[in-house]
């Protein structure tokens, strides 16, 4: 199992214990919250940045027409190509657009000096790849 999957397991772990610890009862939003919260302890080199992007993922969710549904598979399917973009290991075929890549370099413009050189070459050159600087 590779990080991703790791990830992905972890996400869908957090929504059935969200149903199963409240009485039957899911909660989107609060379900939310805690893979916003996952999503930062899993990038522990850039927290920050992390934390600035879970707090747009989140606002995304939390928009929505039906909150309580939430997180929908659209809304997992970013944050998993989000986590890969930091690890460097985005493929090409990603539903990140480049509306997406330009709040990305955004966030990074923010924290880059926090950022290892190293992850934040890898990012910047993806951003470059989809024509988003």
């Amino acid at each position: 199992m590779n990080d991703i999957q790791k990830f992905q397991a972890d996400i869908k772990r957090i929504i059935k214990h969200d149903r199963a610890d409240n009485g039957g009862v899911y909660d989107g939003v609060r379900a939310s919250k805690t893979i916003a919260e996952l999503f930062i302890s899993s990038n522990k080199d850039c927290q920050g940045l992390a934390q600035s992007i879970s707090e747009l993922w989140l606002s995304r969710v939390t928009a929505s027409a039906k909150p309580d549904e939430e997180p929908t598979e659209t809304n997992l399917s970013w944050l998993f190509d989000v986590q890969e973009f930091l690890d460097g290991t985005l493929s090409g075929d990603t539903v990140l657009t480049k509306e997406d890549f330009s709040e990305l370099r955004d966030l990074i413009d923010y924290e880059a000096e926090d950022l290892p050189v190293d992850m934040l070459t890898s990012m910047m050159n993806t951003i470059m790849d989809h024509d988003a600087l």
